[in-house]
């Protein structure tokens, strides 16, 4: 599968972190220069082992493509019922989440990476909460498997997809939708605007973690309340 990087939009670095970021790497100049070309060198490339979980993650999300959307659905072994909260789970006003078995977008992320991973990777089942469990990874520098996250500007984390390859992800998007891909993330006019961040989850710092309400499969959304996105 293609690893093609999604390009950095304008706007992604501001230009104040970047005359942040020269005025440091001028210091480390007159500190260790030897430093300077630590820090020039930026974030470490995927390893195989990596690359490898990561193929692994995209197979588990595309082997349930085609599934409907539950809110509140999903935990480590597949897809499971929804619910409606009030708010959440409704098409047309009518509740389609209790009757609806699927995953949400952060339901769908945790299966994945419980399969992906043989089980060492539970993310919580909430897509804010996933963006902190894992280690952030510049746009341009993403590989199969990693998260995509998305939020509304000046808004929270509300949405999250797998990044496939090629420019693409796939997703869980909304009551009355199914499972899908979707290509050209960046370039997307509803989806590209609000692609605020990228993660790739640990599988080493995950077996370091102690266990706890994000340990146990579809207890996420019921321990942290109702999902600010899934």
């Amino acid at each position: 599968m293609a690893s093609t990087l999604l390009p950095l939009r304008p706007g992604h670095r501001p230009r104040r972190r970047l005359l942040l970021r020269a005025l440091f790497l001028a210091l480390l100049v007159l500190v260790d220069p030897a430093s300077c070309t630590r820090a020039l060198a930026g974030p470490a490339d995927p390893t195989p082992a990596e690359r490898a979980v990561g193929q692994r993650v995209v197979l588990a999300a595309l082997s349930w493509a085609g599934t409907p959307y539950a809110w509140g659905g999903g935990n480590g072994q597949g897809p499971t019922l929804g619910f409606c909260d009030g708010v959440n789970g409704y098409l047309d006003g009518v509740c389609q989440g209790d009757h609806t078995v699927g995953f949400d977008c952060s339901g769908l992320a945790l299966y994945s990476w419980f399969q992906g991973t043989g089980g060492r990777v539970l993310l919580p089942h909430h897509s804010p909460d996933q963006l902190l469990a894992g280690r952030r990874v510049p746009l341009d520098r993403i590989i199969p498997g990693d998260l995509l996250f998305f939020a509304h500007p000046g808004g929270p984390i509300h949405h999250v997809g797998i990044y496939v390859g090629g420019g693409a992800m796939i997703h869980a998007e909304h009551t009355g939708t199914v499972v899908t891909i979707l290509p050209d993330v960046a370039d997307n006019p509803v989806w590209g605007p609000q692609l605020v961040a990228a993660a790739r989850p640990d599988p080493a710092a995950a077996e370091r973690t102690p266990t706890g309400w994000a340990a146990i499969p579809g207890a996420g959304d019921l321990a942290a309340g109702p999902n600010t996105g899934s």
